[in-house]
């Protein structure tokens, strides 16, 4: 029984007996008035004196309305004190509801907040140690740079000498052609055989080597068989004049294309540079829709074969928007809203609606899957007690119970990626359309583990029984592009 209390704190309960013994009080009175009355009356039958009783007798009537008028007057007081208290302790007691449910609601708001801190402490720490990784692989990148660029600046240096000693060989060269040349066209002059004046000027050998029939070595033959043509023996000139070409132009010709021969260690090493490596490599492919238009949306070769008492959706994700927009759609003849999962743009940003037999849903929040990053999401529910549960990024964000407890999503439906279907296959709203990157789609007809979740969150492989994946895509439209990729950070 509820406790009242009064405006200085004492209870209510205290008036009860005052009331009580205020209402026996005048019980008594009456009593003892009637009895007086009828004492008085025989007293003035036996000794005459009415006279006297009747005034005694109006005395105390007076008093006694007295007496009643300030009982009553008491009792009103007393009465409208009560009715105050009433209701201010009415008041108080709404007060403090609100009071309760105010703090329950602080609590609850600071423990989220908390939980929050946490995951993003634990995020910060995964972003710091994966920044360490990329560091210490830079720190070695760099060092092979470095390494790289002092065999660069060791073979330019040694090829700085090669060079000047190559110029030096062709000046050398240049000087001795130019000496052949004036003696040639000296011996020329004077009428004498030009291998003679060779042999008496520098005493070159001879070598009986094949020459090889390149265009420089042909106009140098020319130049050199440039000559009188009234001398005799021509045949024996040519033979000398070959002969001298073999010794002496063709050793210049061979400097000449050695020259630009370097050797290996002068060549400069191809500098490659290191991809990134890849960690989540079970996603296959991914879906493109680049952007908010009713003409972007996949369609599937097949949906549910058999009604589902349990469902899980796991998908990477990249949004280019401001909203989410819509993941998936699923509508049948009696619902076009059988399954959808999507967040609205004119709605709250931050949330996600989770459909199963419109118009039952769960709110999702959507924490930070609009950054423009890749997410993992993962949804699983089950009409055994109408469980679900909700995992971003490995970790379990929400969960909950009595959500379609025992419904069964029916077979033979239209199953849509990127838009809301208002029925079925078609009335879509671009205000609700997909803007993004999906990567590694696929649903479930069971309720996938904690295991399950994390590991293919890790790229470990995907969980077996999949009915629906990017595989069973069947036609793509609009501007929606299909890209194959293996691992989800070559998904660009």
């Amino acid at each position: 029984m509820p406790v009242t209390w009064t405006r200085r704190g004492a209870p209510a309960e205290t008036y009860k007996p005052l009331n009580q013994r205020l209402r026996t009080l005048n019980q008594q009175f009456k009593r003892f008035q009637q009895m007086t009355f009828s004492h008085l009356q025989s007293i003035a039958e036996n000794y005459n004196i009415s006279n006297s009783i009747d005034s005694r007798f109006q005395v105390l009537s007076r008093q006694f309305e007295r007496i009643s008028r300030e009982l009553r007057a008491f009792k009103e007081t007393t009465e409208h004190s009560l009715n105050s208290l009433k209701s201010w302790t009415k008041s108080l007691q709404k007060k403090t509801k609100r009071l309760d449910s105010s703090l329950a609601n602080m609590t609850r708001a600071l423990r989220e907040n908390n939980h929050l801190n946490l995951r993003q402490i634990q995020k910060q720490r995964t972003e710091l140690s994966d920044l360490s990784h990329k560091i210490q692989k830079q720190q070695s990148h760099t060092g092979s740079l470095e390494s790289l660029r002092n065999q660069v600046q060791q073979g330019m240096r040694d090829l700085q000498t090669s060079l000047k000693r190559h110029q030096a060989q062709i000046m050398k060269l240049e000087s001795q052609m130019q000496g052949l040349f004036k003696i040639i066209s000296t011996s020329k002059k004077e009428g004498l055989d030009p291998l003679n004046s060779i042999r008496r000027q520098q005493g070159v050998v001879l070598r009986h080597v094949q020459p090889k029939p390149k265009s420089e070595e042909n106009r140098m033959r020319n130049r050199l068989l440039s000559g009188p043509t009234e001398q005799p023996q021509t045949y024996k000139i040519k033979d000398r004049q070959q002969r001298l070409w073999q010794s002496t132009v063709q050793p210049t010709v061979q400097a000449e294309e050695d020259l630009f021969q370097l050797p290996l260690r002068h060549k400069i090493p191809q500098i490659k540079t290191p991809r990134e490596e890849a960690r989540i490599c079970n996603v296959g492919s991914m879906l493109l829709f680049p952007s908010a238009s009713t003409e972007n949306y996949v369609t599937f070769q097949r949906s549910f074969q058999t009604g589902a008492h349990e469902l899980s959706i796991c998908t990477w994700l990249k949004v280019d928007g401001k909203y989410l927009g819509t993941i998936l759609s699923y509508a049948t003849e009696n619902n076009d809203n059988m399954l959808v999962l999507y967040g609205r743009s004119s709605g709250i940003l931050g949330v996600m609606d989770f459909v199963i037999g419109d118009p039952a849903y769960r709110e999702l929040s959507l924490q930070n899957i609009l950054d423009g990053n890749w997410h993992h999401l993962c949804i699983i529910w089950s009409s055994i007690e109408g469980r679900f549960w909700y995992y971003l990024d490995r970790h379990l964000v929400s969960t909950g119970s009595k959500f379609q407890k025992g419904y069964e999503i029916p077979p033979g439906g239209s199953m849509v990626l990127g838009q809301e279907q208002d029925s079925i296959g078609g009335d879509f709203d671009e205000a609700e359309a997909f803007v993004g990157r999906l990567a590694g789609f696929a649903l479930w007809t069971r309720s996938l583990s904690p295991g399950e979740v994390s590991g293919l969150a890790s790229g470990k492989g995907v969980p077996r029984g999949a009915v629906l994946s990017l595989n069973d895509v069947d036609q793509m439209f609009g501007s929606v592009q299909h890209v194959t990729c293996e691992c989800l950070e070559h998904c660009m």
